[in-house]
């Protein structure tokens, strides 16, 4: 009976035991938990910071690329500045460690003789607080020194960051400037263009007024005769045309949209033009068919007066 008792207050230390190491285990484990949620927070306010300060302030302008790129060159360099200022720190620190440190181990020396020449040592002795002030002194040094590292290590994670940032910042302004130089490029032959279509218009507009006075002073009327209604229908249908032609280019790409504006077409007795595949092919397609129905209409409108004494023809638009 009593071996039993032994045997069950045996297994009851070891149950013990276990609870305490596996309380232990997760102490540890929480106190790693914490620590790498302060991190995390750490990391959050570091990134609400820098995205506070790249932000214009309310009501101002957005800033252009060129100047977040010198705030970031700006920043760097303050950050590469104080960078170096601490590594001077830090060596500095090091070598006062490194004296501390043979300091403590002279002292350490002097402490084992003297362990070795008395037997029974006095905890009160001057010696031993000496010993313990120096330790207590090397564990605050120690303290301080991997504070220190910390922070450089936190200074140029930043200045890696903002290094990615200038670097992202100067290949955008890269491309942007490309697109404005394209986007210009076009502009100007855009007004280009217009300016030649606007002096066509002007000069066919003329004509198509002075002919159709001529007709109706030639047929006696003072309404639109038949042949001024023939060149307007002839007119709308090139226009619808032309109008049916960018449609169809434009949507192209969309299937279900294509389908619908076909079906439409058809129920309206429009012809479906053909389509283009690329998108300089269709700019190009938009661009002919315009100057096309212009010079449609000038070649109509000249030979508007010859067909004065002719009846007009059907038209099917």
């Amino acid at each position: 009976m009593d071996e039993r008792k032994i045997d069950i207050q045996i297994h009851t230390d070891m149950l013990i035991q276990q609870i305490k190491h596996a309380q232990g285990e997760k102490s540890k484990i929480s106190a790693e938990m914490h620590e790498r949620c302060s991190q995390i927070d750490k990391l959050r306010k570091r990134y609400e910071i820098l995205m506070t300060t790249m932000a214009p302030p309310e009501g101002e302008e957005e800033h252009s690329a060129a100047y977040y790129v010198i705030s970031a060159a700006q920043e760097k360099e303050g950050l590469q500045r104080e960078g170096d200022e601490l590594d001077a720190n830090i060596r500095k620190a090091e070598k006062e460690i490194h004296a501390l440190e043979n300091t403590i181990k002279v002292m350490n020396a002097r402490n084992s003789m003297y362990r070795s020449n008395f037997t029974k040592v006095d905890h009160s002795s001057e010696d031993l607080e000496e010993e313990r002030t120096l330790e207590e002194q090397r564990r605050a040094v120690m303290d301080k020194y991997k504070y220190k590292r910390r922070q450089v290590r936190e200074l140029q994670e930043d200045l890696d960051a903002m290094s990615r940032t200038y670097d992202n910042l100067a290949a955008e302004e890269g491309t942007i400037g490309n697109q404005v130089g394209e986007s210009e490029n076009r502009l100007e032959g855009g007004k280009k263009q217009l300016s030649e279509q606007q002096t066509k218009l002007d000069r066919v507009s003329k004509q198509l007024v002075r002919y159709s006075r001529d007709i109706r002073t030639t047929k006696g009327k003072k309404t639109h005769t038949l042949e001024e209604e023939d060149i307007d229908m002839r007119d709308m249908h090139d226009f619808n045309k032309d109008i049916a032609s960018q449609l169809v280019n434009s949507i192209q790409s969309y299937p279900e949209a294509f389908s619908t504006l076909t079906n439409l077409l058809y129920q309206s007795n429009i012809p479906i033009p053909s389509t283009t595949t690329a998108g300089g092919s269709r700019s190009s397609s938009r661009a002919s068919s315009t100057s096309s129905l212009i010079s449609v209409r000038s070649d109509k409108s000249s030979v508007k007066s010859v067909t004065l004494g002719l009846t007009s023809p059907s038209v099917a638009v």
